[in-house]
C-alpha cells in the first residue's frame, strides 16, 4: 500500500470534482479567497514520545481516538502479507482478556475499536472513555498472540486474495504496482497464497516489538473531553508504553519507461477491458506543485464534469465512467487514467485518452475551468472545517510531513493563486503521455493487435498472468496438430476413463463452503445422466434446492417460499453445469468444441477449450498440460446488472471407485467467492428415483 497521509486522502488535495451547473450568463469575477479559521487544538507530548493531539467538541458527548504510527513501508519478502496479518492480530485478545471477552466489553460500552498494522481508530460515549482507554491500552500493550487465532487471520487473507484473482479492477491494481514500482519494493510486491502461508506466529510478534512504539505515533483525540482529561487518562494508560529505535527504510526509485508500453493480463472470457494508463509521479505530500497538480486533475478527470467522462462517456459511450488521479507518497507517487471499455472500442478509448493527456500538456486550461475548479476546492475545503476531527488531521499532517506552520491557513489563497499556466507545467511535470504502461486487463485475442500501435518500447506487447508473473506468450504455443477433442479425451483418461466413468450409476457428494462467515453445507447428487439433485442447507436448514428429472426441473428457496420451474430453453444448460461428467454428453447433445490457446492456471500451463452449446452460449474450460485434469472453468452469466463472469477453479482431485473428483471448487461470482470442500463422495448406493422427484 502506498504510505498516505494520516487521513485517508491529504484532505482538500484528494477530493474528487464535479463542478457547478453551468448557465450561459458570464460569471462574476472572482473575489478574494477567504479568509481561513482553522479550529483550535492542544498539542502535548507523553514522556515516552507519544505525540497527542486534542480538539474539543463539546456538542456531543462522543469522543474519538486514532493512532497512527509513523513508519517506511515495509519489504516483506517471500512472507507478504505478515503485515497486514499482524494489525489484524491486535484485535485477538490479550495476556488480560480472551478475544471473546475483550469483544463483549467493548460491545458493552457500545464502542468501536479497530486496529490496523499502523495504529488503531475507537469511539464511544463520553462517559465511557476510561473504560475504552484501558481496553485500548490492554490490546496496545498486553496483546497475546495465538496461533488458532493467526490460522484464522490467514484464512481470512487467502479469501481475499480469491475474490481479487477474477476481479479485473484488482488484477489491474496489483499489476500497475508491479510495473511502476517492481516486486523488490513495497509498494509493488504481491501478497499471494504462498506467502499468507509462510506467516508465522513469530513474524507477528516481530513486527509488534519492532513497530508499535510510541515514539513514532501521533494521537488525535477529537470530542466531549479537555486536555487536562485526556494527558490524565494517556498517563495512567499508556505511560508504561516503552520507547523504541525504530529503523528508517530507504529504496532505490524506479526507473520511469522509456517510451510507452502496452502491458496486457489475458483474460480470454472477458466481454470488456478494465484499461489504466498510469506513470510515475514524483509529487511529495504538501509540495509546491501539489495544488496545481490537483487542480489540473480535476479539470482532466476528476469526475462527472471532467474532460475524460464528457469524452469516453458523453460524446464517444465507449463507458460508464473515465477518470484520473494523481497520488502524493513521500517515496514516489503517480498519475492514473482509468476506465472499464467494451473489447470492441479497447483501441479507439485508449487513443481519446492520449488525445486528452496530450491536450492537457499542449493547450492551457480555459479561464471557466479552472474558476469552477477553485470553487469546488475551496467549497470542499470549507465544508472539511465543520468536522472537528479535520483540525487534529491538519494539525498531524503538518508536524509528519514537515509543512509550514501556516500551510492550511493559507491553503485557499494557495488554490486562488493557481494559474492557467501552473496547470500546464504541472500537467507537463506528472503526466507523460509518450512514458507511460497502458495497462489493459481483458480478452487479449480481441484487443492486443488494436492496441499494439501505442507500444512504442520495443513494438511487442508484454503479458503478465493475474497473479503478477511475466508470461512469455510464445513458449505458451498450442503443438502443432492438437485439437480440442484430443484435450478433452486426454482429460477423461487422465480422471479414470470413460470405462470407469461409465460405472458410475449414482454418486452423493457432500461439501462444507462458507458464506460470508455462515458455514453451509451442499448436497449434490446424480442419476444416470438425466437425474439430479442440489441442495444447500444453513444449520441443517434447506435454503436452496434444485431437481432436474428428465426433461423438467425446478428451483426451490424455502426460507424465501419461492419455487420456480426452469424454463425448457434453460434446462440443457443447467443439466450440463450439473452433470459431474459433462464431456461425455457434447457429441450427443450437439456442443462444439475449439482449441483456443493456451494460459497459465495457477503457475499451470493448460490449453484453453471454447466450448459453445447450440443456443450460442459458450464457455472456456482450461485443462492441465502435464496432467490433463481440468483447472478451471469460466462462464459468462446474464443478471440484471448486465453480464457477470462466472469462474470456477477445480484443485485437490482424490480418486473414488476408480475415478477422480476435484475435492476442492472455488466459485468466484463478481466479488463473492464460495470455496466448496468436498467432505464425502459415496459412489453407487443405489439412489431412490424419489430423491428427484419435482
Amino acid at each position: 500500500m502506498i504510505k498516505q497521509l494520516f487521513s485517508t486522502v491529504f484532505l482538500a488535495l484528494a477530493l474528487v470534482y464535479v463542478a457547478p451547473a453551468q448557465t450561459k450568463q458570464s460569471p462574476p469575477p472572482p473575489g478574494p479567497a477567504p479568509k481561513i479559521e482553522l479550529g483550535k487544538y492542544e498539542h502535548f507530548t507523553l514522556k515516552n514520545g507519544l505525540k497527542v493531539y486534542v480538539v474539543e467538541n463539546h456538542k456531543q458527548p462522543v469522543v474519538s481516538m486514532s493512532l497512527v504510527l509513523d513508519r517506511d513501508p515495509i519489504l516483506e519478502g517471500d512472507k507478504a502479507g505478515y503485515v497486514q496479518a499482524a494489525g489484524q492480530m491486535m484485535r485477538t485478545g490479550t495476556r488480560h482478556r480472551t478475544k471473546d471477552q475483550f469483544d463483549e466489553q467493548v460491545d458493552f460500552i457500545g464502542a468501536d475499536l479497530s486496529f490496523t498494522s499502523t495504529g488503531f481508530s475507537a469511539s464511544s460515549l463520553k462517559k465511557h472513555l476510561p473504560t475504552l482507554v484501558a481496553l485500548t491500552a490492554d490490546a496496545l500493550l498486553h496483546p497475546d498472540f495465538k496461533q488458532e487465532e493467526l490460522d484464522k487471520v490467514k484464512k481470512q487473507l487467502q479469501a481475499g486474495l480469491a475474490q481479487a484473482k477474477d476481479n479485473p479492477d484488482a488484477i489491474a491494481g496489483r499489476t500497475r504496482g508491479l510495473l511502476l514500482y517492481g516486486k523488490e519494493h513495497p509498494y509493488g510486491e504481491l501478497m499471494t497464497e504462498e506467502t499468507v502461508n509462510k506467516i508465522t506466529l513469530q513474524d507477528i510478534q516481530q513486527y509488534y516489538n519492532t513497530y508499535y512504539k510510541p515514539n513514532i505515533g501521533y494521537l488525535a483525540v477529537v470530542g466531549d473531553v479537555t486536555p487536562k482529561e485526556v494527558k490524565k487518562l494517556l498517563n495512567k494508560s499508556l505511560g508504561k508504553w516503552q520507547k523504541g529505535e525504530v529503523k528508517q527504510e530507504t529504496y532505490p526509485l524506479p526507473k520511469q519507461p522509456g517510451q510507452t508500453q502496452v502491458v496486457i493480463v489475458d483474460r480470454p472470457s472477458a466481454v470488456q477491458s478494465t484499461l489504466m494508463l498510469t506513470n510515475p509521479a514524483d509529487l511529495k505530500p504538501g509540495a509546491e506543485d501539489a495544488v496545481a497538480a490537483q487542480l489540473m486533475n480535476n479539470i482532466l478527470g476528476g469526475g462527472m464534469d471532467a474532460r475524460l467522462f464528457k469524452n469516453l462517456r458523453e460524446t464517444h459511450g465507449y463507458t460508464y465512467g473515465a477518470y484520473s488521479s494523481i497520488n502524493n507518497d513521500e517515496i514516489l507517487g503517480r498519475f492514473n487514467a482509468n476506465a472499464n471499455v467494451r473489447n470492441a472500442v479497447t483501441d479507439s478509448a485508449v487513443a481519446e485518452f492520449m488525445n486528452e493527456l496530450h491536450k492537457i500538456r499542449n493547450e492551457r486550461v480555459s479561464e471557466e475551468e479552472l474558476r469552477d475548479a477553485k470553487a469546488y476546492v475551496m467549497g470542499s475545503f470549507g465544508r472539511g472545517l465543520e468536522n472537528p476531527a479535520t483540525v487534529a488531521v491538519y494539525a498531524i499532517n503538518t508536524a509528519r510531513y514537515n509543512l509550514p506552520a501556516d500551510y492550511y491557513a493559507n491553503y485557499l489563497k494557495k488554490v486562488e493563486a493557481v494559474t492557467a499556466a501552473d496547470v500546464q507545467r504541472v500537467a507537463q511535470k506528472y503526466v507523460h503521455p509518450d512514458k507511460l504502461y497502458v495497462l489493459a486487463v481483458g480478452n487479449a485475442a480481441e484487443i492486443a493487435d488494436k492496441l499494439q500501435k501505442f507500444d512504442k518500447d520495443d513494438s511487442q506487447i508484454t503479458y503478465y498472468s493475474a497473479t503478477g508473473e511475466k508470461v512469455d506468450r510464445t513458449a505458451l504455443s498450442i503443438p502443432d496438430g492438437l485439437t480440442a477433442e484430443q484435450v478433452l479425451a486426454d482429460y477423461v483418461k487422465a480422471i479414470g476413463g470413460k470405462g470407469n466413468i461409465e460405472k458410475i450409476k449414482d454418486v452423493t457428494i457432500t461439501s462444507n463452503a462458507t458464506v460470508q462467515g455462515m458455514p453451509l453445507t451442499m448436497v449434490q447428487q446424480q442419476k444416470g445422466r438425466d437425474k439430479f439433485a442440489m441442495q444447500v442447507l444453513m444449520q441443517n436448514n434447506p435454503i436452496q434446492r434444485v431437481v432436474i428429472n428428465g426433461d423438467k426441473g425446478k428451483m426451490e428457496s424455502p426460507m424465501q417460499h419461492l419455487k420456480k420451474e426452469i424454463a425448457k430453453e434453460e434446462l440443457a444448460s443447467q443439466k450440463l453445469e450439473a452433470d459431474l461428467f459433462p464431456v461425455l454428453q457434447y457429441d450427443k447433445l450437439g456442443i462444439k468444441t475449439k482449441l483456443t490457446g493456451m494460459e497459465k492456471v495457477d503457475g499451470q500451463e493448460a490449453y484453453t477449450v471454447e466450448v459453445m452449446l447450440p443456443n450460442g452460449q459458450k464457455s472456456l474450460h482450461y485443462f492441465a498440460k502435464d496432467s490433463g485434469l481440468r483447472l478451471k472453468e469460466v462462464n459468462n452469466l446474464e443478471s440484471p446488472q448486465g453480464v457477470v463472469m462466472q469462474t470456477k477453479n477445480y484443485s485437490q482431485y482424490k480418486e473414488v471407485n476408480g475415478v477422480k473428483f476435484p475435492y476442492v471448487v472455488e466459485t468466484s461470482i463478481g466479488p463473492q467467492v464460495i470455496k466448496a470442500e468436498v467432505q464425502n463422495i459415496e459412489v453407487n448406493k443405489n439412489l431412490p428415483d424419489d430423491t428427484f422427484k419435482l
